[in-house]
């Protein structure tokens, strides 16, 4: 009975947040019309979307350290990635709109779709642009928004903080950007790997530690090493 329960739950939240994502994708469409090329309208819709969605589905929300962001520029995020629902409160909660590495499938998603197609840095393997290429090239293009990187690679599958994978990481680091520890408390147990089922109403946050500041006389390696650092600090901070 409870397996009956759970998948008629997921079916009705899954019509919720599509019909969320739906009313913001008609949106973009319209807001191109007055666009400038840049993608600021899709930035906003996506913002709007990634607030909705956490606002809609009741969770308890809250914001740390902040101020560390206060004046930051030439600067990467580097986040925890623990469930799908990281990307909406990535989007809609950052001060800055991030460029958000993703396979280029992704960008013929509703909503997220305009806004990756804009603002995204794109894997596209049928081309031969693996992730360590597309990141050389968005830091090559010069362009003011942050990269947005998952260091660990991928979702946690049980919740913990997975050691960094620095590839992608070490490119940001030697082109001299800030690296922005960010950790996001509560999306693993409210929609873990293993699910499509949101648990609702609980508890989340986004955790934002002190930036790691280019170093020349520490170097990279050092920078690389601080990051994770302050990342599980963060990490500890929030499941002691």
């Amino acid at each position: 009975m409870s397996g009956i329960f759970e998948k008629v739950t997921q079916y009705r939240q899954l019509g919720e947040v599509l019909s969320l994502t739906l009313y913001h994708h008609l949106f973009a469409a319209t807001s191109r019309l007055i666009d400038d090329g840049n993608g600021v309208m899709a930035q906003h819709v996506g913002s709007l979307l990634g607030r909705r969605i956490i606002e809609h589905l009741g969770f308890d929300f809250r914001i740390e350290g902040m101020e560390h962001t206060n004046g930051l520029t030439n600067y990467c995020v580097v986040s925890s990635h623990a469930s799908y629902l990281d990307w909406a409160i990535l989007l809609g909660y950052l001060p800055d709109p991030v460029r958000f590495i993703a396979k280029k499938e992704l960008s013929a998603m509703p909503a997220i779709g305009d806004y990756l197609r804009h603002r995204g840095v794109l894997i596209d393997r049928k081309r031969g642009i693996d992730a360590k290429a597309a990141i050389g090239a968005a830091v090559a293009d010069g362009q003011p928004w942050p990269i947005l990187i998952f260091p660990e690679g991928t979702r946690t599958p049980d919740g913990s903080l997975r050691p960094f994978k620095r590839g992608g990481l070490r490119i940001l680091a030697a082109a001299g950007k800030a690296l922005l520890p960010v950790y996001i408390y509560g999306t693993f147990h409210a929609m873990p790997r293993q699910t499509n089922l949101i648990k609702a109403g609980g508890k989340l946050a986004l955790m934002i530690g002190a930036p790691v500041m280019p170093d020349a006389e520490r170097g990279v390696e050092w920078a690389l090493d601080e990051v994770e650092r302050r990342m599980r600090e963060l990490y500890d901070r929030a499941n002691s």
